[in-house]
């Protein structure tokens, strides 16, 4: 393949070509040193537009030199979900051994489940022990007291090693599958929908004031017209000699 010519395949997909065999082979020695001498082979392959997924499953035996059959490794499908990571800062064209590859987080999650299940099924079984060291020379009312203990922690040491069974149980799953059934799982939380608050009834606009009027100015008081000035007594007798002049 033109495309793939002087180029390497991405570390991750050659961790899941390791991961593959060593599901395939538990005892095989997939070391660094042996990936080294299989690599020219993969690389070759690779570019001839080969995926490592296919690699993986191509390896045959002959080993009567008569028949030809497939290996374990042709066989089983390699799983589509991505189970391992390489090396931190491993970069195309790099080799690592299978003691160098990465858990992928689904891997990870479920091994540490079984593991801290396991632990606190050690710490209660302790306590158990202990107890049990008490009751032996312990009173009448103080035995009843320490069995209803452990009572309690028979329950907690069974329920914890069911915890590591099914982390365990999960994990050869996945590892066999690629895949999770839902059983095991803890089931999501259901979300109650929001409910939206509703609209606030708006608040009738302020009405304004009327703007207050003026103090209005002082009315000037009006003067009352000034009489007409008096007539003299001459002028009024020569007014009345004209009116009989006539005569």
């Amino acid at each position: 393949m033109k495309s793939r010519e002087g180029k390497y395949p991405p570390p991750d997909d050659l961790a899941r070509l390791i991961r593959h065999w060593m599901t395939i082979w538990p005892n095989a020695q997939i070391t660094s040193e042996r990936m080294k001498q299989l690599y020219p082979y993969i690389l070759r392959k690779w570019r001839e537009g080969w995926t490592l997924a296919q690699i993986a499953q191509t390896a045959c035996s002959c080993n009567d030199g008569q028949n030809i059959a497939p290996s374990p490794a042709a066989l089983k499908v390699v799983p589509t979900r991505r189970l391992s990571l390489s090396p931190t800062g491993a970069v195309p064209g790099q080799t690592f051994g299978s003691d160098e590859i990465r858990d992928a987080g689904s891997v990870s999650r479920l091994k540490l489940q079984a593991e801290i299940a396991e632990l606190k099924a050690k710490s209660i079984g302790t306590e158990i022990e202990i107890l049990y060291r008490r009751m032996r020379g312990a009173t009448e009312s103080v035995r009843a007291k320490l069995e209803e203990q452990r009572q309690r922690l028979v329950s907690q040491l069974d329920q914890q090693k069911k915890q590591a069974e099914a982390a365990t149980a999960r994990l050869a799953e996945l590892e066999s599958t690629g895949r999770l059934s839902a059983v095991g799982r803890k089931p999501k939380a259901k979300k109650e929908p929001v409910q939206k608050a509703e609209p606030a009834t708006p608040k009738p606009a302020r009405q304004k004031r009327p703007a207050k009027a003026a103090n209005p100015a002082p009315a000037t008081p009006v003067q009352a017209p000034s009489p007409p000035p008096a007539a003299s007594m001459n002028a009024v007798e020569d007014t009345i000699a004209k009116l009989y002049e006539d005569d």
